[in-house]
């Protein structure tokens, strides 16, 4: 895939997983237009809430743009307006701006061919598993909730109450758990479709980081991912975890930010 390929993809995979899980929530709204996605978790969760895939204009279009900022603040929840490539970054800022938003860091958006080996070692001890039940989506909210400063509960609720759509057969969604013993104490979670697999959550417990655990995970999810057929992996990262993931294999390909 060359990249304007590999930005569509990733941006389509970033907005349908947006949306997956709030669609499997009673209390969530998914207002999916075509030039412009808002996702209500009905939660007060930033993570969860999002405004994104967004072709407004800002000059011709403030009206709408005023609207969707408005729905979140009107109830006091966080949320956040990603901008991506294909979506708003470096037309959109300054309107974002206007209305009181701020972006603290532009994240890279980092992309990774699976055609060759994926080095890295498990650590011995850990134990990682695909999540295939209602318990272990259990045990991936609780790290996940955890991990967050402060801890967040809203994540642990989202999660519990969309736990079926979670663990559906034909769910893009994969969610991974890592366990030292009985214990989980760091998740991952992947989204397969657009001929691409994206990460987004890496987390581990704060007692347990410095081990190698959330790299293990990712190593282990993109052979996974290889072994079934994907060829691409994308993830996200700000400037200081841009080393790590290159160690890997991945390289920058685009700029995102999210505004909040």
């Amino acid at each position: 895939m060359d990249r304007p390929a590999i930005l569509k993809a990733f941006e389509t995979n970033l907005w349908d997983r947006a949306s997956f899980l709030a669609k499997a929530r009673k209390d969530a709204e998914v207002q999916d237009a075509q030039d412009l996605l808002l996702v209500d978790s009905g939660l007060p969760c930033k993570p969860l809430n999002t405004i994104g895939r967004s072709t407004l204009h800002p000059r011709f279009a403030i009206d709408r743009i005023e609207a969707a900022v408005k729905r979140f603040r009107a109830k006091s929840s966080p949320f956040t307006w990603v901008l991506a490539p294909l979506s708003g970054h470096g037309t959109m800022e300054p309107a974002l701006k206007d209305l009181g938003l701020a972006c603290p860091e532009e994240e890279w958006i980092m992309a990774m061919p699976l055609d060759g080996n994926i080095p890295g070692n498990l650590p011995t001890g850990f134990d990682i598993k695909r999540v295939a039940t209602t318990a272990a989506v259990e045990h991936f909210a609780d790290v996940l909730s955890a991990s967050s400063t402060p801890p967040d509960e809203n994540l642990k609720t989202f999660f519990v109450d969309t736990k079926e759509a979670v663990i559906a057969p034909a769910s893009p969604l994969r969610l991974y758990v890592g366990y030292v013993g009985p214990e989980p104490v760091a998740v991952l979670e992947a989204f397969n479709a657009h001929s691409v697999i994206n990460f987004y959550a890496m987390a581990a417990l704060a007692s347990t980081r410095g081990k190698g655990y959330a790299a293990a995970l990712l190593i282990n999810g993109l052979r996974e991912a290889k072994k079934v057929g994907v060829r691409m992996a994308c993830l996200q990262t700000p400037e200081a975890g841009r080393a790590l993931y290159e160690r890997i294999g991945f390289k920058p390909v685009g700029r995102i930010a999210a505004y909040s």
